[in-house]
């Protein structure tokens, strides 16, 4: 009779200590989060582009670092990363170093679930980054969860401007926010990480063409951290350009003095 009594006692204070663990149980979504070196990475905004190619690239940034992954399609699978790979991870620092998985590093992002319909990607990821020549770093233990990216179906389906890509010294450059705006005069568009922004800036009324840098109205500038360095040489082309429906899409290469920013290519709508 003890003994009954003993069990149900324990099973009651089983439960109880069930219940209280499960009141504590947070869902946070989206969410990106890994170890970096050891040290807890979590990213205070999440979410996730669609290309134009089908690929996606999904970044998390924290108040002074920006993590992103890319995939080139949205299969549910495993991505392998390093050299040669059309898959990728970068790791942006506080001081503006870039950490990249090609063509030095390895690892693999895992894609465990997709909702195209609804704009939610979930997976796992792990990597080595490198810094040329200076150092690596390695991700373990990462996941993505319901990180959102817009669609068709939104009523504001796109929450930056639009594309903007670039290479800034042979690294992938995928800004975390993107910004095109009439300023009156000038059209000004930006793409900006944590730590790294490239701006553009040309006449309001320009039309397509080649421009090359420097140029009277037109510029270019890189900014790491809190130095900003203009472009001594380089070209912006203008593919297209729609006034009346404020969109203008164009490519971008120019040198600075410490940073060679190549491959550019943007395709926004301006405010």
């Amino acid at each position: 009779m003890t003994q009954i009594i003993m069990k149900r006692i324990m099973l009651l204070i089983f439960a109880a200590i069930t219940m209280v663990g499960c009141e504590n149980i947070e869902t946070n979504s989206p969410a990106l989060q890994g170890e970096l070196d050891d040290i807890f990475f979590e990213a205070i905004d999440a979410r996730a582009v669609e290309n134009e190619d089908g690929s996606f690239n999904i970044l998390g940034v924290t108040q002074d670092e920006t993590l992103t992954l890319h995939i080139n399609k949205s299969q549910l699978g495993t991505y392998p990363l390093g050299a040669g790979k059309p898959n990728y991870a970068i790791f942006e620092d506080a001081n503006g170093n870039l950490y990249a998985t090609n063509p030095e590093g390895d690892g693999e992002i895992v894609l465990t679930d997709r909702c195209i319909s609804c704009g939610l990607l979930s997976g796992t990821f792990r990597f080595n980054a490198v810094l040329t020549g200076i150092d690596t770093i390695t991700a373990q233990k990462g996941i993505f969860f319901e990180v959102r990216f817009p669609t068709a179906s939104d009523d504001d389906p796109q929450t930056n401007a639009g594309t903007f890509v670039a290479q800034i010294d042979g690294t992938q450059f995928n800004p975390f926010t993107v910004a095109a705006a009439n300023t009156g005069n000038n059209i000004v568009i930006t793409g900006a990480s944590t730590s790294n922004t490239i701006l553009l800036r040309f006449p309001v009324d320009v039309t397509q063409g080649n421009y090359t840098l420097p140029m009277t109205g037109f510029q270019a500038s890189f900014t790491n951290g809190a130095v900003t360095e203009t472009a001594e040489s380089g070209v912006i082309i203008i593919v297209e350009h729609d006034p009346a429906a404020r969109t203008i899409k164009g490519t971008f290469s120019f040198e600075t003095a410490s940073a060679s920013i190549t491959v550019g290519q943007f395709n926004v709508t301006y405010q």
